[in-house]
């Protein structure tokens, strides 16, 4: 597959070397552990309320707790400390399709950042993203938060031209796809008679290739009809990408975890912390209150595989309660990553860790 996919490297693998090279006193967070992975959760009895949304005090105690648990560090500052360094560019990549229902909540993210403000980076050093500006107006996000910057792909300028996927796999363009209407610019065998525009380029957003050092992926418990949930790999691959359509089913979806993979990626992701405030089973990645629960419960682990692992497990438990079929058949993505390495895919390899009281079913 790896033939499949051609990037944009050269310059970018030696900054990645001398990266590697001059931060091996951090911890390694490209790879997990070779025999098991660790996720660790928090859960807390009324985090969130029926009412008012998330209890702040509850979450930002979950999601320090789990940091410092990840890292084995004894304080908050020396946990993110062991993670990114104070003058990186952070950028918390959130899900915010399930809006306010089952989108990423605000009160996770904010949490977050105030735990790497206390390690000294500053606010507009914090980047918070995702695909479209209205999800996250709907979700809950602001323009003036305190502790971050609120940024979303801009259709027509939020597109990377140097940092391209291609491959055998085409799609149709649609508006919001940096190349919609420029057949001057399309391939001619992308192109048909009829009127459509097809293109097997894809392009990354410059949020991710030019404007974060590091990344904190924060995707939702929640399931999607084109990848079977909406977890830590669809979150940084497909909701970073424009033309991506064409990798959400069939032999498409398995260039999910090449995608990942990528240069542009995987060395970034520091950490992944799953909001599980919520769990919608059904009707996802766009909100439907009719096929929630809550779950009262943040995730986090080095892992991206074992957190989807965890998720397809929790979404499918609900989904057999209501006669649904399970999203697992849908997520052979995820088994792909596990053997490129990305993470344990398999059961028997992930230990799930509970971090103070409460335990997740």
């Amino acid at each position: 597959m790896r033939t499949a996919l051609a990037y944009s490297r050269g310059f970018k693998r030696l900054v990645l070397l001398f990266t590697l090279t001059w931060g091996i006193k951090f911890l390694s967070v490209s790879a997990p552990p070779s025999s098991s992975s660790t996720v660790f959760y928090a859960q807390q009895s009324g985090a969130m309320d029926p009412l008012n949304g998330p209890r702040f005090s509850a979450v930002q105690y979950m999601a320090d707790s789990l940091v410092m648990a990840v890292t084995k560090c004894s304080t908050v500052p020396q946990a993110w400390g062991s993670l990114i360094r104070p003058s990186d560019r952070i950028g918390i990549k959130v899900s915010a399709s399930g809006r306010s229902v089952s989108g990423t909540h605000p009160a996770v993210v904010e949490a977050i950042a105030r735990g790497l403000m206390a390690l000294g980076v500053p606010r507009n050093h914090i980047i918070v993203w995702d695909r479209n500006l209205e999800d996250l107006i709907a979700a809950g996000y602001t323009l003036k938060s305190p502790y971050y910057v609120l940024r979303w792909i801009d259709p027509a300028e939020g597109y990377d031209t140097q940092n391209m996927v291609s491959s055998p796999v085409v799609g149709k363009l649609i508006w919001g796809d940096s190349r919609f209407g420029k057949r001057k610019e399309a391939r001619l065998a992308d192109l048909l008679s009829d009127g459509d525009q097809l293109s097997s380029q894809s392009f990354y957003a410059k949020i991710l290739t030019r404007e974060v050092d590091k990344i904190i992926n924060v995707p939702s418990l929640a399931d999607s009809y084109l990848t079977g949930i909406q977890g830590a790999l669809v979150n940084m691959t497909l909701q970073n990408l424009d033309n991506w359509r064409r990798f959400t089913q069939g032999s498409g979806a398995s260039y999910i975890a090449e995608i990942y993979a990528d240069e542009v990626i995987r060395p970034k992701v520091v950490l992944t912390v799953l909001d599980g405030l919520i769990l919608q089973f059904a009707g996802g990645p766009y909100p439907n209150p009719n096929y929630t629960t809550v779950k009262n419960t943040l995730f986090a682990s080095l892992d991206p595989v074992a957190i989807d692992v965890t998720a397809i497990r929790l979404i499918d438990a609900m989904r057999i309660l209501n006669h649904l079929p399970k999203c697992r058949d849908m997520t052979g993505y995820v088994q792909s990553a596990s053997q490129m390495g990305i993470g344990h895919a398999e059961e028997k390899d992930i230990i799930l860790k509970q971090i103070g009281a409460g335990n997740v079913q």
